[in-house]
């Protein structure tokens, strides 16, 4: 976490790759301890106060979401709330924000008025303010140990570079193929995902999970294809997303393989 954020004394903890993770309660006050917590966080990120605001709002609509369709009656749930950032693949930086449940399904659907069945109106302000860049995939928690699985809502906004951002950003990217595919597979070993090997030849190194998933390390870019035919690249820098990206393959690979 960053100095200014650990001043404030937010409980946060902030993983090797850059995200920030934070239990939610299980009760109503939610929604107002994501709201308090990611106002105190954001301005460390160097956001401004509209965005602040903005920010604030959707993270309140997406733990209610939780609240009302993912926490059994009487609570008792492991909800968490993940901020990290990354690059949209335009060049420039979005501020990803994303509310864990252990409910593995989604339940409702934009409908073709474009309101929500199950879940009202607060993905709909989401829908609007982020401008349809939100959504859902299978995911496991960081939290807790052994990593649970469950699903992951998110949302992303554009996130306004600055020196300091962009220092802290290039601070923590690993250095160096070998040392970067350590990294990530330390980050996938963390979420419960301990299948992958790791094997380095000159200028490049290559994580493999079995037949499912393989990704290689070479240029200051991951490239990972899975047995889906599914195949990706992003940059070293947002090994953070990449991550998330590998987790949700093969959160979804399983789930097709349990069916």
């Amino acid at each position: 976490m960053t100095e200014a954020a650990m001043a404030g004394g937010i409980p946060w903890r902030l993983e090797n790759g850059g995200c920030a993770a934070l239990p939610l309660p299980g009760d109503a006050s939610i929604a107002s301890v994501a709201r308090a917590h990611v106002s105190s966080l954001l301005p460390a990120l160097g956001l401004t106060v509209t965005d602040v605001d903005d920010v604030s709002l959707m993270v309140s609509e997406l733990a209610t979401n939780v609240l009302q369709h993912a926490i059994p009656h009487g609570g008792c749930a492991k909800a968490e709330l993940w901020v990290y950032q990354r690059g949209d693949g335009n060049g420039h930086d979005e501020l990803v924000v994303k509310a864990f449940d252990t409910l593995r399904e989604w339940r409702g659907a934009p409908e073709a008025s474009g309101r929500m069945r199950e879940h009202g109106r607060g993905l709909e302000i989401i829908d609007i303010l982020a401008r349809g860049r939100w959504g859902h995939h299978p995911s496991r928690s960081r939290l807790s140990s052994p990593a649970l699985r469950g699903k992951a809502t998110w949302f992303a906004l554009p996130n306004p570079r600055t020196r300091i951002a962009r220092c802290r950003r290039h601070a923590r990217t690993p250095v160096g193929e070998a040392q970067a595919a350590k990294v990530l597979r330390s980050l996938l070993v963390q979420r419960g995902m301990n299948r992958f090997t790791v094997r380095h030849e000159p200028g490049v190194s290559v994580l493999s999970a079995e037949d499912d998933l393989t990704v290689r390390c070479e240029g200051g870019t991951f490239r990972w294809h899975a047995r889906t035919g599914e195949c990706g690249e992003l940059p070293v820098a947002d090994i953070t997303e990449v991550c998330e990206q590998l987790v949700r393959l093969s959160e979804a690979m399983d789930d097709v393989h349990v069916v």
